[in-house]
């Protein structure tokens, strides 16, 4: 199958997904963790090969809560390739049972964070 160039892009009714996207997954029981994934390339009609990203974390004064925002090509992982699954709001994939999904962002989006002491 032939990846696609960075100039191309995946359609879908409630967005488009190309190289250099951010999915963000949010997870945790007594803690709240987040991780990125950028997209590295596109194949066919519904498949994006994503890696892994690094976030940067600034806490509360408190410690146990912060916000978190993806680093941009701060590759972490070996690269994914995972099915393009659409909502009616925005493109997300199944990155695993444990962690779930993980849905487009914006780069310069900050997620939620907390920890358990």
């Amino acid at each position: 199958m032939t990846i696609l160039t960075e100039t191309q892009s995946l359609h879908f009714p409630c967005g488009s997904v190309r190289v250099g996207d951010v999915f963000a997954s949010c997870w945790g029981y007594e803690q709240t963790n987040v991780n990125f994934y950028q997209v590295v390339a596109v194949r066919g009609k519904k498949t994006a090969v994503l890696r892994e990203i690094r976030g940067n974390t600034i806490a509360s004064e408190d410690r146990m809560i912060g916000e978190k925002s993806p680093l941009l090509d701060h590759f972490i992982d070996e690269p994914i390739v995972k099915r393009i699954l659409t909502t009616c709001s925005r493109p997300f994939i199944k990155i695993s049972d444990g962690e779930g999904y993980a849905y487009k962002t914006s780069p310069d989006a900050s997620h939620s964070v907390t920890s358990y002491a």
